[in-house]
């Protein structure tokens, strides 16, 4: 399978990439980062395999170190620090699995080269979001499947959203998009079916249920009625983005979501968002990045999980602070978006 580097980024951003980083040769056993060292670059994989691992606080009882393995990463992968977004993986280390060559990018001129050129920014947040993404299915297999570990994983989402987007791009949704009320109990998504719009939560309460065990999406869909009890395992309100999956690809839902009681919401059809994204980069930019920061605070929850068990060190919270640091800014905005949709309708 073509790796998402090589299917999102064109043939003058990939040449750019050559031209900027430099080829590094690894054999087994060679680290490209060692825990608590600042992560100066971002490596992509163009040979072999390394893997990212957590080292121990201290020595076993037998005074043997055993660091633990959180993360395997192959040809075409990206890994190292994704500008902004992982800053928090610094305390891990990076070790060649296998002879294994590395193309080396100095942080400091991708993170310049993100700001100067909204293409291939819109094309390489979206191969972050995918990389977190595939990342965190890896993850979520090693600790196990479960309501429970979803629970977790469901974060507030309101402040990145709203401290992430421009104010341009909260104009244009509420220009395309619909005001729809519901009722309790509408359903939003349903566990296997394609999802075909992204809401954003105004007004009202929406659960989000699934299975104990990984969705079969086939089953699902034309099976809807197969006698699995689905359990609610998160409550999104206001500011909060359902269905926002759509924005990576058209797999089907993979969790239920249902008004609990009557609700409002802001309706984005999905052709028209996926339209916008094709031809707005620095729209797409923006909002590539906004799920990238998403999936990071997710793939940081479940990285803390598997370490609850290992005694090595955790993850700090740098993602954390930054995002707590703009939570004023977020409720203003979305307050002001509340306001312009009410004079809007008349409300």
């Amino acid at each position: 399978m073509t790796p998402p580097l090589l299917r999102e980024l064109n043939q003058q951003e990939v040449d750019w990439l050559v031209q900027t980083g430099t080829l590094r040769s690894l054999q087994p056993g060679d680290r490209l980062h060692s825990p608590l060292q600042p992560l100066t670059h971002l490596w992509i994989v163009v040979s072999g395999q390394l893997s990212v691992v957590l080292e121990p606080r201290s020595a076993g009882e037998d005074g043997q170190v055993a660091p633990q393995e959180i993360l395997r990463v192959s040809s075409g992968e990206l890994t190292g620090a994704l500008p902004g977004i992982t800053t928090y993986l610094c305390q891990s280390s990076l070790v060649a699995l296998t002879d294994a060559t590395v193309l080396a990018l100095p942080l400091t001129i991708v993170s310049q080269k993100l700001i100067d050129d909204a293409d291939f920014a819109a094309h390489f947040y979206r191969v972050a979001a995918l990389t977190l993404r595939q990342q965190l299915n890896q993850w979520a297999m090693q600790v196990g499947y479960s309501v429970a570990l979803l629970s977790q994983l469901q974060l507030k989402e309101a402040a990145t959203v709203f401290a992430e987007l421009a104010d341009s791009d909260l104009d244009w949704m509420m220009a395309v998009g619909q005001i729809e009320s519901v009722k309790p109990g509408t359903p939003l998504l349903r566990c296997g079916y394609p999802v075909d719009a992204l809401h954003l939560l105004i007004e009202g309460a929406v659960g989000l249920s699934a299975t104990e065990q990984a969705p079969q999406p086939v089953v699902a869909a034309f099976i809807p009625d197969q006698g699995k009890a689905e359990t609610e395992f998160a409550r999104l309100s206001r500011g909060d983005l359902i269905g926002e999956t759509l924005l990576l690809d058209s797999a089907p839902a993979a969790v239920a979501a249902i008004a609990l009681r009557e609700s409002t919401l802001l309706r984005i059809p999905r052709w028209r968002l996926l339209a916008k994204l094709l031809y707005d980069h620095p729209f797409a930019a923006r909002l590539y990045r906004l799920l990238a920061l998403l999936l990071a605070s997710k793939q940081q929850l479940i990285l803390q999980l598997i370490l609850q068990e290992s005694g090595v060190l955790a993850p700090s919270g740098d993602l954390d602070h930054q995002l707590l640091g703009r939570v004023a800014l977020a409720e203003a905005r979305f307050e002001w978006l509340v306001q312009r949709l009410q004079a809007q309708t008349g409300g």
